[in-house]
Formats: C-alpha cells, sequence, structure tokens
C-alpha cells in the first residue's frame, strides 16, 4: 500500500521557503537563542499512539519496480540530482525518495542493481553530512526563496529531509543488517528531538500556541518556519519507521505532537471549505496537487494511528476538491443539460445547452470542483466537448467508482431508524441488484470504504445486511468520528 508520493517535478515548481541565516556546517558549539534550550520545549498532545502495519512494515513500502536506467539527471555513480535554475545539485528528499523507490524495487525483484543504486543515494548523504549536538544533518546546497518573501540561504535543513533519510537508512539496515545504517538511523533521528539553537542546523520547533512542528522550511535565526503540513508528515513517517525498530519512548512523543498538531490545524487553519487546501500556514495558497497529498495523507495517519478522526478529515478534503483526472463514461438522461466554458475564477465564459428525449452518454476526462460552482465532469467528446456539465446523480452522472477511500481500521457506520436501500453492481456499474431495509432501532456497521458510486457519495460494508451492497449516503447514516470543523 502506497501512502507516500514520489517526488515529482510540480513539487519542485511549488517548493518555498523561510530561512535567511546561514547554518553552520560541521560539528559546531552551539549558543542557544535567549529563552531556549537545546532541547525541544514541551508541546501539546492528545494522547495518539502508533499502531503496527500489517506484517509491521513500513508506511514507505509498495510493491513497485522503477526502470534500471534513470530518465532524470544523476550523475556516473547512479545518485539522483536536482536540477535548479540550470545548475545539478545533491538534494536530500529526492535522493532519499529515489532510494526507497529503489529498496522497494530490490524487495519486489531480489535484483542486486537495486539495492546497490538506494545504498548508493544513502550513501551521498552520509558522505555529506553535518554533525551537530550528536545528531546527523543533511543539507540543501542553494539557496531557496519561498512565498512569503524570504530566501532560504544555503546550507539550509529541513525535517522532511531528516525524515526521510530516517525512513531509507531504517529501511536498508532491516534489508541489509549492517549496522551502518543502524548508525545512521539514531543520528538522524536525534535531529528531529533537538531544539532549536543559534548558529546551528535545527528542524523541530513548538509555536507559540503550544503545537510541535517537524519544520520542513525553518526559519534561522530565530525560532519560525513556515508550518508546512505536507512535509511535516512525511517526517512522521521517518519516526514511525524508527519507532517500528527500536519502540522508543521518544519517538511516540514526536508522533504524538506531530498528530496533535495535524488535528489542531487541518479544520481550522489549512482546509479551506468546497476549495483546494493551503499548503501551509505561513504560504496559505492553495495548490489542488498538494491537496491530494494531504488527503492521501490523512488516510495514512489514520492507518498509523487508528484515529478516526484523520480518516474524517480525509473525506472531508475529498469532498472539497475531489482529485480531477478521470477517464470514465458520463451518462446524461432524457430532458435538458446545459455545458460551460469558466475563467479561471469561476465565471462563466460561454455555455451550451441540448435536449435529449432519450438517455445518451459521452466520456469525461475530469470530475473537478469548479470555483463556487460546485463539481463538474470535463466532456472529453461529443457535443459538449471541452465544456463542463455539472454533477447531478439523478439526471448526469459518472458511472463507476471514483475518489475511493477504504479504511484500515474500519470505521463504524452508524445507521438510524429508517429505511434504507444498498446497491450491487456489474463491472461496467450498472446496477444489478438492491437490498431495502427498514431498522425499527439504530443500528452499526463496520464501514470498510467510501467513493463515488455512479455520481453518489456511496458506502461500503464490510459485514451484515449490506455485504455486496454499496449504500448511498443519506441522513440516517452517521460515521461516529467526524468531528466538528470549527
Amino acid at each position: 500500500m502506497r501512502i507516500r508520493f514520489s517526488w515529482c517535478a510540480w513539487v519542485a515548481a511549488v517548493l518555498a521557503l523561510g530561512l535567511t541565516g546561514t547554518p553552520v556546517a560541521g560539528t559546531a558549539a552551539a549558543t542557544a537563542l535567549p529563552g531556549r534550550s537545546a532541547k525541544l520545549t514541551a508541546y501539546a498532545r492528545d494522547g495518539y499512539l502508533p499502531r503496527l502495519l500489517p506484517g509491521s512494515v513500513s508506511p514507505t513500502s509498495r510493491q513497485m519496480t522503477v526502470p534500471r536506467t534513470d530518465p532524470l539527471a544523476h550523475d556516473a555513480s547512479g545518485v539522483r540530482l536536482f536540477t535548479w535554475q540550470g545548475v545539478l545539485y545533491d538534494h536530500p528528499v529526492v535522493q532519499a525518495d529515489w532510494g526507497l523507490d529503489n529498496l522497494n524495487a530490490y524487495q519486489v525483484t531480489s535484483d542486486r542493481f537495486f539495492l546497490d543504486r538506494a545504498i548508493a543515494q544513502a550513501r551521498r548523504n552520509l558522505d555529506r553530512k553535518v554533525e551537530s549536538r550528536g545528531a546527523w544533518w543533511y543539507s540543501y546546497p542553494f539557496d531557496l526563496p519561498r512565498c512569503t518573501g524570504l530566501v532560504l540561504q544555503a546550507p539550509w535543513y529541513s525535517a522532511m529531509a531528516q525524515g526521510e533519510l530516517l525512513s531509507l537508512f531504517v529501511r536498508l539496515y532491516e534489508v541489509t543488517g549492517d549496522a551502518t545504517w543502524r548508525t545512521a538511523a539514531d543520528r538522524t533521528f536525534l535531529s528531529l528531538t533537538l531544539g532549536p539553537q543559534l548558529g546551528v542546523p535545527w528542524v523541530s520547533w513548538t509555536d507559540t500556541d503550544g503545537y510541535l512542528w517537524l519544520e520542513e522550511y525553518p526559519d534561522n535565526p530565530g525560532v519560525r518556519g513556515e508550518r508546512v503540513l505536507n512535509g511535516m508528515i512525511y517526517a512522521f513517517y521517518g519516526v514511525y519507521d524508527y519507532w517500528r525498530i527500536t519502540r522508543d519512548s521518544r519517538a511516540v512523543s514526536l508522533m504524538d505532537g506531530t498528530a496533535t498538531t495535524v488535528r489542531r490545524y487541518v479544520p481550522a487553519t489549512l482546509r479551506v471549505p468546497q476549495w483546494a487546501s493551503r499548503y501551509s500556514v505561513g504560504c496559505a495558497r492553495s495548490y489542488p496537487s498538494y491537496h491530494q497529498v494531504h488527503t492521501q495523507q490523512m488516510l495514512a495517519l489514520h492507518q498509523l494511528t487508528h484515529a478516526g478522526v484523520f480518516a474524517a478529515y480525509a473525506d472531508v478534503l475529498r469532498a472539497d476538491y475531489p482529485y480531477p483526472p478521470v477517464d470514465g463514461i458520463v451518462w446524461f438522461g432524457p430532458g435538458s443539460h446545459v455545458a460551460y466554458q469558466f475563467d479561471a475564477a469561476g465565471r462563466v465564459v460561454a455555455q451550451k445547452s441540448i435536449n435529449l428525449i432519450r438517455f445518451s452518454t459521452a466520456t469525461a476526462d475530469q470530475r473537478v470542483r469548479v470555483a463556487g460552482r460546485g463539481v463538474h465532469y470535463r466532456m472529453a467528446n461529443g457535443v459538449f466537448a471541452g465544456m463542463f456539465v455539472a454533477e447531478d446523480a439523478q439526471n448526469r452522472w459518472l458511472a463507476g467508482k471514483f475518489v475511493e477511500h477504504t479504511y484500515a481500521p474500519t470505521r463504524l457506520l452508524t445507521v438510524e431508524p429508517g429505511t434504507y436501500t444498498g446497491y450491487a453492481y456489474d463491472s461496467r456499474w450498472q446496477v444489478v441488484g438492491s437490498k431495502t431495509v427498514t431498522f425499527p432501532r439504530a443500528s452499526g456497521a463496520f464501514l470498510g470504504a467510501s467513493a463515488w458510486v455512479n455520481g453518489r457519495l456511496s458506502y461500503q460494508v464490510t459485514a451484515g445486511t449490506y455485504l455486496g451492497y454499496w449504500l448511498p449516503a443519506a441522513p440516517g447514516l452517521v460515521l461516529g468520528d467526524a468531528p466538528p470543523l470549527a
């Protein structure tokens, strides 16, 4: 199961920052910031506990292979490089991500080539490491401007890099048994437990409201950061991997604090109702591509903590801005239908209408929210090709199952008194059966998945009366772990 996204070109386009000082390379004697100590200050904790995935695997594990010939920039050693402003650089996250991909490929194929290439990515970062306060740190060697107007000045450090490399070191230790990687994991984990200090690397801090941040873009000197959601959760995965092999109580504390911060900031600050979520607290722009990352990360936190609140957040984010790409057939019922073209602000710039006397179909390539106008299908052919039609489960729907969320562990669906009908579908998502049941009193069912099925949010239960059926959402079907979104 994949709960970590590979590094993509679009990430580079929206990298952004918060660091103006220059950390000291190499081992350094540190001077504490006024009012701050080397120890990470106390932070809010709700009591979330990590849970082992089936097989005690890493959250970065997945069944995958990669090409033997790297299609992206790399050096003669097979170490992947990053192009920034026309210059090739080492990049800790790019290399950690490529290392994990190759390690996954090795575990699928048993081809030593992929293990050696994973080790090359890890070794490059050990060769470049900075030692400070007993911990190992991995720098970025290029300046990076952020949307806040600040510039991260090289060398700078990031909790996302520390966390992803931590995952790579842990997994290499598991695969090879080489103590080199266990030492690297121990020293890298230590970096995430240390608070800010003047003149040396730091990546973890507590904000003025008492919440912990594993900071992707620390601002130094000073104690602040951009407070980036996706980077903090990638760092969480690394801490989780370290906990898997050590059961270190410090890792439990960091995961609890991180999850508590997510619980606090996603609904109140980072979520944008009916639109894509904000990238960070400091950079309040919405990026649809990162919104999908955030949605999947909420499902990952649910799986890693068994806290239903994160599955609920994933569902809310999915409803706010569903993942757009689709490849499906839209059914148009008899009657009038109108298609639109919109500008970037959601204003109508063109429209076309037709009147059908019988059912008709056409292909859609997007199911996307239009600003201020709800969810629409972008038509790929037919009379509405290149235009958008509004989703309407009664008159106009995308046939099939889309934006599915699977829940592990299952969630409890409360069925309040009333009558409900579930539907069974064939491989083309045509209805082949239904079951209607009246409940005289409240009941419960274990929910294994939810998705938009034929234009309607629907639930798939894992046992009981509706096993094998999809149950359309209705007011009397209540998920008890859905929190208020104030």
